[in-house]
């Protein structure tokens, strides 16, 4: 087969690069700066196997809903996006998709990730897809291209998974014997033990019950077993807790309203809506303050609308592309959850995130109420997340951030993905901060000094995070 014709560079190396400033801050601070990972959906068992991929479709298509998404409105059948079709089809189906995807962060990402792993320049579309195809799968078998050669391309030094607390870690403790130059950590996700009016709580008490060795039959029970798990987590390396806040009420409940809904539960009755909000914020309480005394960081992750189309659901389950924002008020519900976590004594360390860019100003605000001394920025606007994860949605939440808080103490970027190849995120976001910063130097709306601006940049990028979990 013939190489493609040769094209002019889709993706220059002044991409989303505006200015002077900008171009001499993300080659001298943000280009090779280590990236730390946090917060990602990578399998731990696929990192200690480490095999080589099949090839660029089973490695770049086979767990992104993004890109899923994209080819499902484009008209592209199922068959081609997680169905049976070959992997070749399903690179073809996608190709056309990409060539047609003008103005979306995915053809950014598709096209710099070609770029950055095999040394594609051209745009991918459905011209050129064949040829693409075979030049990847070529880089693939010649270079053994795996999980973790990827991982070490990419300058990666830290990987926090998201893992559930009934989870053995064995993945995690075979991965520390291999002694990479990187840290595989889990992060524990309690969600299913929070998630009281979803089907299956009983049973997954049950799962709970084998892990913990703890029986559980009250409400304190269930907490003490998730404790214990925590400390499992903890000494396995574990430096931080996600949960993901599917909804938000303004509760009085109290211990006791929380083990009358735990008992309805287990005996099988129906928990309402307010009783499930009563149990899981009493919950979160007493998980923050135990994350506290660990010296963990918690993640909230505020707000998405998951599994909207009930058929396509029940035939490929969660995270297959069918989730949108959610738009209930934040603001008082979430202020009033922190402030009884703090009041109990155990606000840990505390990132935010939003799925729905109305909440940027009370998530930018909100952390001020609850600053503590020598800890800059405890509780901290996280990065702009999934649906806003795009150029726009970048400059939107450095904007606010900088009016409202403290840029320079912002943790930085993650890929939240399930593709070894979207460590290309950080790169991409890192060039929008410079640009950002760049043009309010070139503006004359802050200072250039060198060394104080290049030292933002590095903190955004790796450091702050680093010193934040007490890496």
């Amino acid at each position: 087969m013939k190489p493609p014709p040769r094209r002019r560079r889709t993706l220059k190396n002044d991409f989303m690069l505006q200015g002077p400033t900008a171009e001499r801050l993300y080659a001298a601070h943000a280009k090779n700066a280590p990236i730390y990972d946090y917060h990602c959906h990578l399998s731990a068992q696929e990192i200690h196997e480490d095999r080589i991929f099949d090839n660029i479709s089973s490695m770049w298509l086979k767990h992104d809903h993004y890109k899923w998404r994209t080819m499902r409105f484009a008209g592209v059948p199922e068959r081609y996006v997680t169905g049976d079709g070959s992997d070749a089809d399903k690179f073809r189906h996608f190709a056309k998709t990409a060539g047609r995807l003008v103005g979306s962060p995915i053809y950014h990402w598709s096209n710099m990730e070609l770029s950055t792993y095999f040394g594609v320049e051209e745009a991918l579309t459905e011209k050129n897809w064949e040829a693409v195809y075979d030049r990847c799968n070529r880089k693939i078998r010649e270079e053994s291209l795996s999980p973790v050669k990827i991982i070490l391309n990419s300058n990666v030094k830290l990987i926090c998974t998201t893992d559930d607390p009934t989870d053995s870690l064995e993945h995690h403790i075979l991965l520390k014997e291999k002694g990479h130059p990187f840290q595989v950590l889990p992060t524990f996700r309690p969600d299913k033990a929070l998630a009281i009016r979803k089907p299956g709580w009983t049973e997954y008490l049950k799962e709970l019950e084998k892990a913990s060795g703890i029986s559980i039959g009250n409400f304190r029970d269930l907490a003490d077993a998730l404790v214990d798990r925590i400390g499992f987590f903890h000494s396995q390396g574990c430096v931080l807790a996600d949960h993901s806040l599917e909804s938000l009420l303004e509760t009085s409940g109290t211990l006791e309203d929380a083990e009358a809904v735990f008992q309805k539960a287990v005996l099988g009755m129906e928990v309402d809506f307010l009783e499930g909000e009563i149990f899981r914020n009493q919950l979160l309480v007493l998980l923050a303050g135990a994350y506290a005394k660990n010296n963990w960081a918690m993640q909230l992750h505020i707000g998405a609308l998951r599994n909207n189309n009930s058929r396509w659901a029940a035939v490929l389950g969660p995270d297959a592309g069918f989730d949108v924002m959610n738009d209930f008020p934040v603001a008082r519900p979430l202020a009033a959850l922190l402030d009884a976590m703090d009041g109990n004594g155990g606000l840990p360390n505390t990132i935010l995130y939003t799925l729905n860019d109305k909440d940027n100003l009370v998530l930018s605000t909100l952390p001020h109420c609850f600053s503590i001394d020598s800890v800059p920025g405890k509780v901290q606007f996280g990065s702009a997340w999934w649906f806003n994860d795009h150029k726009q949605g970048m400059l939107d939440h450095f904007t606010t951030l900088a009016n409202q808080g403290m840029l320079a103490d912002f943790v930085g970027m993650l890929t939240d993905s399930r593709s070894f190849l979207s460590y290309a995120r950080h790169d991409y976001f890192r060039r929008i901060l410079c640009s950002f910063l760049g043009t309010l130097v070139d503006e004359g709306e802050f200072h250039g000094d060198p060394e104080i601006l290049g030292g933002i940049v590095e903190d955004i990028c790796s450091n702050n995070i680093r010193n934040y979990l007490g890496l």
